[in-house]
């Protein structure tokens, strides 16, 4: 069996490990880690995406890719620039402002960061509908679940919903089946763990009033 093989499947391993340590924290209540270590099984999970598909097939094609797995930050954060990162481990980037999430993306056409904003609400408002459209575990569209609305009754733009829904996947509250949508791996404590999430968001720069 060749190192890249083994590599593989500890990874894989790792992966599972973690999306059972996600399941313990959900049920002793300790969202803090639900959040972290969710974040972490996804970063496993992507570092896995990256391998060559000459993994599983022996020494002499694993040793033709050239190609070295991508390094992923695991931190649903991503604070940190320390070290050599790509754009996409750098990016994106989520913090509160005052009562407002803010996601941090990169332009590749501007060669510039841009921010979106959207209030706290809509993460509440969007784990009433996916709640709603995802019972189950049947795997829905954006298309269901929106348009959302506040706590008034006021339609919330669709901008800012998907700021809402970036974050959720990020944090591994909202798989994503490629174009057929996305499913709640875990239903019961979602409202609780978007709190969580609210909660231990790094603070941007107040407003100034």
């Amino acid at each position: 069996m060749s190192y890249i093989t083994r590599a593989d499947e500890a990874l894989r391993e790792t992966e599972k490990m973690l999306r059972g340590l996600v399941s313990e924290a959900v049920n002793a209540g300790d969202y803090a880690a639900v959040v972290q270590l969710a974040s972490w099984a996804r970063s496993v999970a992507e570092i896995v995406r990256t391998l060559p598909t000459s993994a599983s097939t022996g020494d002499d094609r694993a040793a033709a890719s050239s190609k070295p797995p991508a390094k992923v930050t695991p931190s649903i954060l991503r604070g940190s620039r320390g070290g050599k990162k790509s754009l996409k481990d750098e990016y994106p980037r989520f913090y509160r402002q005052d009562d407002r999430l803010v996601r941090v993306a990169w332009s590749k056409r501007e060669k510039k960061e841009y921010e979106h904003k959207a209030p706290h609400v809509v993460l509440r408002s969007l784990a009433a509908a996916m709640l709603e459209k995802g019972a189950g575990g049947r795997v829905f569209s954006t298309e269901e679940v929106l348009p959302i609305y506040d706590d008034e009754g006021t339609l919330i733009p669709s901008y800012q919903a998907y700021v809402g829904i970036a974050l959720l996947k990020q944090t591994g509250l909202l798989d994503q089946h490629g174009r057929q949508g996305y499913s709640v791996p875990q239903p019961k404590e979602l409202e609780k763990a978007v709190d969580a999430v609210w909660r231990n968001l790094p603070e941007g720069e107040k407003t100034r009033r």
